[in-house]
């Protein structure tokens, strides 16, 4: 492990304001903030063990994961570039329940854990952020296991497509507007491997690879080698959007149906 001199005090600055920490105490707290870089293929946290610190990525990938029986990562949850990662221990007071594995070099900035519990007595703004974040990835935990238990293969892919998009673009301490991700960037690039997207969607490489393929034929992917690219990811957002503000759902639409969605063109209806 080695520490990163190349982040100043003013980008830890900026990051702790982001999560509602307060301008004097994140002046007083920025020089003690570590910087931490690891290798691809290290544990940051295991199973079983108790956090030391909420940690933010600054560059890299980690995947929240669990070990199968054959030894094989089996991914419950990526975060990438901008992420932060271990809230729910250190508040809850329980073990992490699965491995936090970094899947690239990756650089992270750490809150140690008594300053975390410091900040939820002091600091009402954070306490918001941590809410907020805690409730969002509940959510969307809820809505993947909802997919892979009744929902069809091609709509597990294209709804843990844009919960990718959703997880690289989401800030807690703003409000959710698919618009202004169009006005920032023209797509959002998942650097990660197919058979690691396929496993969070719960299906098999080759059914991933079955549907990616078609909706990068529709010009709503770009493939390239080790990554994708979501493109109009406002599109993707407002797809989301749309499905958990649906009373019924139909867990089996066609391939057109989720196409049309996503275009906007028109709304799946419940099979009957």
């Amino acid at each position: 492990m080695t520490y990163g001199p190349r982040i100043h005090g003013g980008f830890k600055y900026q990051q702790l304001r982001k999560v509602g920490i307060s301008h004097e105490k994140a002046l007083q707290m920025a020089a003690s903030v570590k910087v931490s870089s690891y290798d691809e293929g290290h544990t940051i946290y295991l199973k079983g063990s108790r956090p030391d610190a909420w940690k933010f990525i600054i560059s890299g990938l980690v995947a929240e994961s669990v070990e199968s029986t054959q030894g094989t990562l089996m991914p419950i949850s990526i975060y990438g570039e901008g992420a932060w990662f271990g809230e729910q221990s250190i508040i809850n007071g329980n073990p992490i329940y699965a491995d936090f594995v970094c899947i690239a070099a990756t650089e992270v900035m750490s809150i140690m854990t008594e300053s975390v519990h410091d900040l939820m007595a002091e600091q009402p703004a954070f306490v918001m952020y941590l809410s907020r974040l805690m409730a969002w990835r509940s959510q969307q935990t809820s809505e993947m296991l909802t997919l892979i238990k009744f929902g069809s293969p091609c709509l597990r892919v294209v709804m843990g497509l844009s919960h990718f998009a959703e997880e690289l673009t989401y800030q807690p301490n703003t409000d959710y507007a698919p618009d202004a991700i169009l006005r920032v960037s023209d797509s959002v690039e998942i650097p990660v491997k197919q058979k690691l997207l396929a496993d969070l969607c719960g299906v098999s490489r080759t059914i991933f690879s079955e549907y990616v393929q078609k909706l990068s034929i529709e010009g709503w992917l770009r493939i390239s080698y080790g990554k994708l690219e979501i493109l109009s990811p406002g599109n993707w957002l407002n797809f989301s959007s749309k499905q958990r503000a649906r009373k019924f759902n139909n867990l089996s639409p066609t391939f057109q149906d989720l196409l049309d969605e996503l275009a906007g063109e028109e709304e799946i209806t419940p099979s009957t």
